[in-house]
């Protein structure tokens, strides 16, 4: 797998670019691109990394995605069968001028001025969001021409209107990915493919072609945190989704996110959510 710089494909006659998934084929990989990403999740589950944040997603969560800021999408099924179920989001990319280089310095636009300038640290607004932008993102895709801009200007007023949670920390900077297409995404994918089993730092560095030292230090120079860290968090964002969406007792859950032990798994998780499991699935 590469790390990507996608150049998405955009009509002649249209600003921006908006396409409906049914399979994760395109969000699979450790990538970034100049425009900024708006997507809908109907259908579908997973963790979502984006800059130094590693964030379980669900259906009726609405994300915006700043532009050069690197992200993945790991959709997940958890039937536990490794055959991915469809999925149906609505995806927009536009650039921060699509609608003219001086457009959001008008006065009437500085809500979205400012919505777009906060996307440089990824946006999050969840379930309670998704009725109120179905209808309108239903119509961007299906409508042309002028109807189509203004139903994504007033989708994004709506978007702007309701509380946030930023994703990506303020100390985080987005750094130069050009030369680490290949290296991230070797490492992406081993941890992908064996989150749930032991994790050998030695297996992680072996995978960049680094020594261990070197390997930690530019894993935590690329995504913020040291690789237990980030591993620690899939796992946990793994066992949130179980504790959602399943019946399987806590030490099922414990066993399946890849920890080694009950204790470790409640120590872990309460530090990163500050709450138990047993908490959190009665919430």
């Amino acid at each position: 797998m590469k790390l990507k710089q996608l150049s998405l494909d955009r009509t002649y006659y249209s600003s921006f670019h908006i396409r409906q998934d049914s399979y994760p084929k395109y969000h699979n990989t450790w990538h970034y691109h100049e425009e900024i990403e708006f997507i809908c999740i109907y259908k579908g589950h997973g963790t979502l990394f984006i800059g130094d944040c590693i964030q379980s997603f669900s259906a009726g969560d609405v994300v915006l995605i700043g532009p050069n800021l690197p992200h993945y999408w790991l959709f997940e099924d958890l039937r536990g069968d490794e055959q991915l179920d469809p999925i149906d989001c609505i995806v927009i990319h536009f650039k921060k001028d699509f609608a003219g280089t001086d457009f959001f310095n008008i006065p009437e636009m500085s809500l979205l001025k400012e919505l777009v300038q906060s996307a440089e640290k990824g946006l999050l607004v969840k379930d309670n969001l998704l009725a109120v932008l179905r209808q309108q993102l239903r119509a961007i895709l299906n409508t042309e021409g002028v109807t189509r801009f203004t139903y994504l200007l007033q989708t994004l007023a709506q978007y702007a209107a309701f509380p946030h949670k930023r994703l990506v920390s303020d100390n985080y900077a987005i750094l130069n990915h050009s030369n680490d297409e290949r290296r991230m995404n070797d490492v992406m994918n081993y941890i992908r493919e064996h989150y749930k089993t032991k994790m050998e730092l030695d297996k992680l560095a072996e995978q960049a072609k680094m020594t261990k030292n070197s390997f930690c230090r530019y894993f935590k120079n690329k995504t913020g945190k040291t690789p237990i860290q980030f591993v620690s968090e899939i796992r946990v964002a793994h066992a949130c989704r179980l504790l959602k969406y399943t019946d399987l007792s806590l030490k099922e859950i414990c066993f399946d996110s890849g920890f080694n032990n009950f204790v470790s798994f409640h120590k872990i998780f309460k530090d990163q959510l500050n709450k138990t499991p047993t908490q959190y699935r009665k919430q």
